[in-house]
Parts: structure tokens; C-alpha cells; sequence
């Protein structure tokens, strides 16, 4: 079965060399006491009843799990278009 090379930079040779600060960035290891969140937060993001003046101890983590919850549920209501669902399915081989 023959497959396609979908990787556009393969035999092309980099014109100009890569410098630090177009390296990509990579993941790291941070230490556990930066990534501590209050039992509040826990709380609230469990659906439990917690009062706004524990939540407003801290407003970072609250505003990012907010922001976290309007991408999702705008992610949940995103629908394929029926014309790329075609497209794929007209790319598949047939059983045979």
C-alpha cells in the first residue's frame, strides 16, 4: 500500500539556520509547589458551594479554568461541515 509523504519540509534544506529564538518551544517539568491550587478552586470546579471570598484568593486560576470552560463548550457545538465529511469519506478506498 502506498503512502503519501504529507510532510512538506522533507528534501527541502533549510536556507537560513535556526537560532534560539526560532527553536520551538519545549514543554518543562515545573516544580509542585507552582502548580498548587486551593482547595476552594477544587471545590468550585467539582460543582461544590463555595463562597465568591474564597474564590477571589485566587483570581488566576479561577479566570483560567472560566476561559477553559467557554472554549469547551464553544468546542461542543463546533459540527463538521457536510461537504468535509464527503471529501473524507470519498478519499477512502472501498471494501472489497
Amino acid at each position: 500500500m502506498m503512502q503519501d509523504n504529507l510532510d512538506k519540509r522533507d528534501g527541502i534544506e533549510p536556507t537560513v539556520p535556526r537560532t534560539q529564538q526560532d527553536s520551538p518551544m519545549l514543554d518543562q517539568e515545573l516544580p509542585a509547589s507552582a502548580a498548587h491550587v486551593s482547595d476552594a478552586v477544587h471545590a468550585w470546579l467539582d460543582g461544590e458551594p463555595v463562597s465568591e471570598a474564597a474564590l477571589s484568593a485566587a483570581p488566576r486560576e479561577v479566570a483560567f479554568w472560566k476561559k477553559v470552560e467557554v472554549e469547551t463548550s464553544t468546542r461542543r457545538r463546533m459540527v463538521t461541515p457536510s461537504y468535509v465529511e464527503a471529501q473524507v469519506l470519498a478519499k477512502l478506498p472501498d471494501k472489497r
